[in-house]
This record gives structure tokens, sequence and C-alpha cells, in this order.
């Protein structure tokens, strides 16, 4: 017989990593955008905007292996 309980954990679980990984491609687009941007705008904070981003891009890989690992 199938536990509803464990079958709606599965399917969060699945949904959590999903959204992560959705969320790690969504970082990969902002890296792309502010080093497209930082070539076509000369300005003194370009070098601060590529370094958030790669640590943006950073943050949201620790966060899909979190869940991945825990989940």
């Amino acid at each position: 017989m199938f536990d509803v309980g464990n079958i709606l954990l599965v399917v969060e679980k699945v949904i959590a990593i999903l959204g992560t990984i959705i969320y790690l491609i969504f970082a990969l687009v902002i890296v792309k955008q502010v080093t497209t941007m930082t070539h076509q705008v000369k300005d003194k904070f370009n070098g601060v905007l590529i370094a958030f981003s790669y640590l943006h891009l950073l943050f949201s890989l620790l966060l899909a292996l979190l869940a991945w690992i825990l989940l």
C-alpha cells in the first residue's frame, strides 16, 4: 500500500532540488549578463560587480550541493 506521507516527502525533495538547480541556472545567466555589460560599459566598479556576480554563483552552487546532500 502507498504511504501518502512518503510520497509527499519525495515530491517535496524533488521540487526543492529542481528549484535550486533553476536558481543555479539563474546565477549563471547573471554572470553572463554582468560580464557582457562590463565589456560594453567602462566604469570603475566593474570589478566589484564581477566579483559579486561570481560570489552569487558560488553561493548558489553551494546551496544546490547542500540541498542535494541534505535532501
